[in-house]
């Protein structure tokens, strides 16, 4: 790939030149401590599932629409959402897609650290608890938007939980990334979850046939002073959320390992009670799947073992739950009952990002030269063919093998790798530090002649569309 590819490119401007030396990154901070991996059986040595205690039932009695269920949960009986054709987010025109799969421009798992664990790196926000309400969309959307904060602040947030659900408050979930992406969300302490508020604003219809709604009412309308109170002072903007088209667990954990969290729907059997030692307790396999309920919860972790790989998730039951609301749940279980998987971005609106702020786009460079893949001015690659990010070129010596130092941080290295799509005629030539894109005009928004540039940094090294314009995704 060179900068041939672009003299025919029409009336489009050039964006400008930076022809100074490169940056060198700060050196990393101390890293985190590695996590230990967890002390997991093999498949088939797993204890087997809770039992549901004798005259517990999994009828809908939560305000969940009709045909929903309950699942228990080692403790109490939680209402499940429903799904929609198996789904339960759904997808929306709002999300990114990106514009090479996966399958194209992969990572090399083989170089991913054999462990994850956000924990470790401080980067997880609260546990919450739903208890009996059908709202585990909302709560796993908040649960990444605070880990999404993390990644800009190096702490995550506590994002209320209340004001994403006010947006929407139906166990039809498909409307809960409609209602909630773009805007900002204002801080637990100023609106904190209240159970019985929460199922008071299900709609009464959704109530199943022939039970009394409950003593909080029903059709409820949320409070118009409190969101108008928690929508002039967001700590964090939902940015962007991308669909991962049918993922396999090499590709959840090129993301983890990246950095990021990810969002998961599964169906669930009757009792989803972790079991197992502590600190490593985990869910053990089922085989029966429900089309109709199903549960949001998110990734934040996977270990691969000698013989086995499990993920960790994150859930909204409490702390009381696993190991403090944690569990881990095998590949195979995992991939087995996965419906939905989705990665959420999201930026804090306050003081305290260390990340340099993100300029998109497809632009017109003169031959040899390649955009920064932050600035957007046209630079000479780095030594190792890297687009260079905010002026800087990666070192791979301050990190671990399979990562990269762009920023003062290690965070997963882009592959090296060159190829082209012969169904989209889009290019790229990646290294370490990111990757430069060839885009034919029709495929970037703002491309004004027959063929723009762009490129992505590590981690987010993929080139997406999000609506109108071009963004990076893991």
């Amino acid at each position: 790939m060179g900068g041939d590819a672009n003299v025919d490119a029409g009336p489009a401007p050039v964006a400008p030149k930076e022809l100074g030396a490169a940056r060198t990154p700060p050196k990393p901070k101390a890293s985190p401590p590695v996590p230990p991996l967890p002390d997991l059986p093999i498949l088939e040595q797993q204890q087997r599932v809770v039992e549901l205690p004798f005259g517990v039932k999994l009828t809908s009695t939560s305000g969940e629409r009709s045909g929903c269920r309950g699942v228990w949960t080692g403790s109490e009986v939680v209402a499940l959402p429903c799904a929609t054709g198996g789904l339960l987010f759904g997808r929306e025109e709002k999300g990114a897609e990106p514009l090479v799969g996966s399958r194209l421009l992969k990572a090399d798992t083989a170089a991913l650290p054999h462990v994850v664990d956000h924990r470790f790196a401080g980067a997880e926000g609260p546990v919450r608890n739903q208890k009996t309400s059908p709202a585990c969309t909302a709560f796993s959307l908040a649960t990444a938007i605070d880990h999404a904060v993390a990644r800009w602040t190096g702490k995550p947030s506590n994002v209320s939980v209340m004001e994403i659900w006010a947006r929407y408050h139906t166990p039809v979930a498909k409307k809960a990334i409609r209602a909630n992406v773009g805007l900002g969300v204002g801080p637990d302490s100023a609106w904190p979850f209240d159970e019985k508020v929460a199922k008071g604003w299900l709609e009464c219809e959704d109530r199943p046939p022939g039970t009394k709604p409950p003593k909080e009412g029903c059709g409820l309308t949320p409070d118009a002073t409190k969101t108008a109170k928690l929508g002039g002072s967001p700590v964090a903007t939902f940015t962007q959320v991308t669909y991962l088209d049918d993922p396999d667990t090499e590709d959840l954990q090129e993301i983890l390992a990246a950095g990021q969290d990810v969002i998961v729907s599964l169906d669930l059997p009757a009792t989803f009670a972790p079991t197992g030692k502590a600190g490593a307790r985990y869910v053990p396999h089922w085989t029966a799947i429900d089309p109709d309920g199903g549960h949001a919860l998110v990734v934040s972790g996977y270990a691969k073992l000698a013989k086995a790989t499990y993920f960790l998730l994150h859930n909204s039951w409490g702390t009381t739950w696993g190991d403090g609301g944690y569990a881990w749940i095998h590949e195979t279980t995992l991939a087995r009952h996965l419906r939905e998987a989705l990665v959420v971005d999201a930026e804090p609106t306050l003081a305290g990002s260390t990340k340099p702020r993100r300029e998109r786009g497809a632009y017109i460079c003169e031959k040899d030269l390649v955009p920064d893949s932050l600035r957007g001015t046209c630079t000479p690659k780095c030594p190792d063919g890297s687009p260079r990010a905010d002026g800087v070129c990666p070192v791979a010596a301050h990190c671990p093998a399979g990562m990269v130092n762009l920023t003062g941080a290690c965070v997963a290295a882009a592959p090296k790798a060159s190829g082209s799509d012969p169904k989209t005629g889009i290019a790229w030539a990646c290294a370490a530090g990111g990757c430069t894109y060839v885009l034919p005009g029709g495929k970037a928004p703002d491309c004004k002649g027959t063929v723009c540039l762009a490129s992505c940094p590590a981690p987010v090294f993929r080139v997406a569309r999000a609506g109108d314009d071009l963004t990076c995704v893991e």
